[in-house]
């Protein structure tokens, strides 16, 4: 098995791996020879999008590929294993007979090919609402059932090996969160998102969070980006992998996205995301890296967003806030009258209002300064 001092190193070269993502496949190695067993593999579940990913450095690739896209979701031993609380070490036995699963399809379609046997055992590092990741190891065929010494032995491997994983998720996400501050995000006027190859959202900024909870022409099906009546912006955001099949098309472009009236249509444009701070992908990460910077524009929640700015900036009713915002097209008075559904009089008592609460003489001043207002920082324009 592992002396001592040998399995003080291997923890120690764990929390390297914490560091340095591109370690993982020689530590799962290690920890294949330290437990005496044929493989260690890590794999991931987002249940939500029905994505698996996978690392085996002894597998078959071929195989692997087979199993991760198109077994996965129909292995009964992964299947029971991902909802498995985190911690507990389980072999495949205690969650399916070795009877059943040997006669299951992939069994004989992925694992005996693989030369895997039913001396398997696994446990979860990490289990987050419908995100999983596990931890196992598996004898070769014939090998028949794995030991006490060896399930201890990989229990305590499995404790280190969460703790390394939970660090270098944090640190992913660290290294996300300086991506979107990188592509100001936050400051950009329209709702942008960071989406991975597979249509997730990684990074998203307020306004973007607020159209999908929205859920008006935009938003998240099964965990992926998606359009009413209409699956192009996931393909477009496909697209832009270095992996996507040529069959999705071209790389990014526009969408116009319809919605019931009086709301306007959304104006999305999908674009590839070029950024120095380009990260990894990761297989337990809830999201890919991003490959795409969508922007969503809304006039109708952007004039909202405007009318709250100027309403709370200047102390005005909502109803001079809503014709306040009219004002800004430039159009005149009577104009934005028409567009407020209110009659000549009204806008001339709201615009002497406006005037007064804004120490303005002038129309042409007044859009000066209601133009700064809604184009300035939150904490700024929410200054008295």
């Amino acid at each position: 098995m592992i002396s001592e001092q040998a399995l003080i190193a291997l923890v120690g070269t764990l929390y390297e791996a914490a560091l340095d993502n591109d370690l993982w496949p020689g530590v799962l190695e290690q920890i294949a020879d330290a437990t005496g067993s044929a493989q260690a593999a890590i794999a991931s579940a987002d249940r939500a999008a029905n994505i698996v990913s996978v690392m085996a450095p002894r597998a078959d690739p071929v195989l692997l590929a087979s199993w991760r896209d198109d077994w996965a979701f129909r292995d009964p031993f992964f299947l029971r294993a991902i909802l498995r609380p985190p911690g507990e070490v389980y072999t495949l036995e205690s969650l399916i007979t070795r009877e059943e699963f040997a006669a299951s399809e992939v069994f004989n379609a992925v694992w005996r090919k693989a030369n895997c046997s039913l001396a398997a055992a696994a446990a979860n590092l990490i289990t987050e609402n419908k995100f999983c990741v596990l931890i196992g190891i598996s004898s070769p065929r014939g090998g028949g059932s794995l030991t006490g010494e060896q399930l201890h032995l990989f229990e305590i491997i499995s404790r280190h090996c969460s703790r390394a994983v939970r660090i270098s998720r944090k640190l992913w996400q660290l290294d996300l969160a300086r991506l979107a501050a990188l592509e100001q995000i936050e400051t950009l006027a329209h709702g942008v998102m960071l989406a991975d190859a597979r249509g997730r959202v990684a990074a998203a900024n307020a306004l973007a969070k607020e159209m999908l909870d929205a859920r008006e022409g935009l938003f998240l099906c099964d965990g992926r980006l998606a359009c009413a009546g209409r699956g192009d912006i996931f393909q477009m955001v496909a697209a832009l992998s270095a992996r996507a099949p040529p069959e999705l098309g071209p790389a990014g472009g526009k969408i116009i996205v319809p919605r019931a009236p009086p709301k306007p249509p959304l104006d999305i444009l999908v674009a590839p995301l070029v950024s120095r701070g380009r990260l990894k992908d990761v297989p337990w990460m809830d999201f890919g890296s991003p490959v795409a910077i969508v922007t969503v524009r809304d006039p109708y929640l952007e004039q909202k967003r405007e009318e709250e700015k100027l309403r709370r900036r200047f102390a005005l009713t909502p109803a001079e806030a809503v014709f306040a915002a009219e004002i800004l097209k430039g159009d005149g008075r009577r104009a934005a009258a028409g567009r407020c559904g209110i009659t000549d009089g009204t806008a001339k008592s709201h615009l002497a209002h406006i005037f007064e609460k804004t120490g303005t003489r002038r129309q042409a001043e007044l859009v000066r300064l209601l133009l700064d207002a809604v184009h300035a920082p939150e904490a700024e324009a929410s200054e008295p």
